[in-house]
């Protein structure tokens, strides 16, 4: 009975199957395999324009000028005129030391420097009448002079009671306190010029390329979302021998609020550049075991031709090889495609959408066979009974 039942199942499945392929052949199909269906692209021809190498490398934002200033005689701070953050100019008093000792030696310099000079007057009237020995007058002449310079040392001395600012910047750091007592060579404060700001970039030498001073720079700062450039302002003549790189370095005058030394900033410099270069998106260039080919669009047909490429930048990639101006490149549609293929172009912006002609009729099989196993298990069963 068993083998009854398994003959019965086997057959019905046969039945089906076979009705499922006249189905699918159709009328007039005359048996044979209906042609493949022609794949939706979108094609783009080539263009021409700029094309170039960057060199991408990041770097921090440094003043143009960076001083210590130090103090340059004793004494106690009596009074601070300039706090971090503080815009200055060249001379402007950041800080000031007791002075009354060095007002003093002034003073006393000054006196002396009188009494020699009335002596000197007095002697050089005698002299041309001749009651003066030139021992005398050289003697006399010698005071002077060293009361001149004794008086310029003390005045000296006196000024550097001043601690000023060594050019046009910003205070960034205030070592000392009021009221501290302070030796010659101690830090009193740190003063950044930031206008213009530098950035120095060390390039490979086999990278260099035309880098040239003048040259834009693209900068994207981390502290700001803005973009900023700059210009290269030295490019140094030698290569580091221990780096095997050249030191370029940028300036940047224009910068937004917030921009400050120390800031963390990607530095993006064209190396070398092509004008008149043909470009493609570089969607449509696809790359296997290291080569790389796209495919163009010709009589319906999809061709696939081998390229060589040149630089990349962003979404273009320059083509050396391989193509013609007159050539339209698929650019959708071609990862699926092989050399040959039918293709038909659609406009930019329809769906590229494939059917399966056969997944319909591959559908209705597992039903069937399920119908198949319920009609044999009902035999089965009647046959029991």
């Amino acid at each position: 009975m068993n083998r009854s039942i398994f003959a019965i199942f086997f057959t019905l499945v046969f039945i089906f199957s076979c009705s499922d392929s006249k189905e699918s052949k159709g009328p007039g199909s005359g048996g044979g395999r209906p042609p493949a269906k022609a794949s939706p692209v979108e094609v783009e021809s080539v263009k021409f324009g700029l094309s170039a190498a960057y060199y991408v490398t990041t770097a921090t934002l440094e003043p143009s000028s960076d001083a210590q200033v130090f103090a340059r005689t004793s004494g106690i701070v009596r009074q601070i005129l300039k706090e971090e953050g503080d815009d200055v100019k060249a001379g402007d008093i950041l800080l000031l030391l007791e002075d009354d000792d060095q007002i003093l030696r002034v003073k006393q310099a000054r006196q002396k420097l009188n009494s020699n000079d009335r002596e000197y007057k007095r002697l050089s009237k005698m002299r041309k009448a001749g009651a003066v020995s030139p021992t005398e007058w050289e003697a006399t002449k010698t005071n002077f002079e060293t009361a001149q310079t004794d008086l310029e040392l003390a005045e000296l001395a006196l000024s550097y009671t001043k601690v000023s600012a060594p050019f046009d910047g910003r205070v960034v750091w205030r070592e000392v306190d009021l009221g501290a007592h302070v030796l010659n060579g101690n830090l009193l404060f740190r003063v950044m010029a930031i206008d213009p700001l530098l950035i120095r970039v060390h390039i490979p030498a086999n990278r260099i390329g035309k880098v040239k001073k003048g040259q834009s720079v693209d900068l994207k700062v981390d502290s700001t979302p803005e973009k900023i450039s700059g210009v290269v302002e030295l490019v140094s003549p030698i290569v580091d021998p221990t780096t095997g790189t050249v030191k370029v370095t940028v300036k940047i005058e224009a910068y937004p609020e917030g921009v400050r030394p120390g800031d963390f900033t990607e530095v993006k410099i064209v190396t070398d550049s092509r004008n008149n270069a043909m470009l493609l998106p570089s969607v449509a260039v696809i790359e296997e075991r290291g080569e790389h080919y796209v495919f163009v669009e010709d009589e319906g047909k999809a061709i696939r031709r081998d390229v060589q490429i040149g630089y990349v930048v962003e979404q273009q990639t320059e083509i050396l090889t391989g193509l013609t101006a007159d050539d339209k490149v698929i650019v959708k549609g071609q990862r699926n495609l092989n050399d040959g293929n039918r293709v038909k172009v659609i406009e930019p912006g329809q769906q590229l959408v494939q059917k399966d002609a056969q997944q319909g009729a591959v559908g209705k099989r597992p039903d069937k066979i399920k119908d198949a196993k319920k009609s044999v298990k009902g035999n089965k069963k009647r046959r029991e009974s």
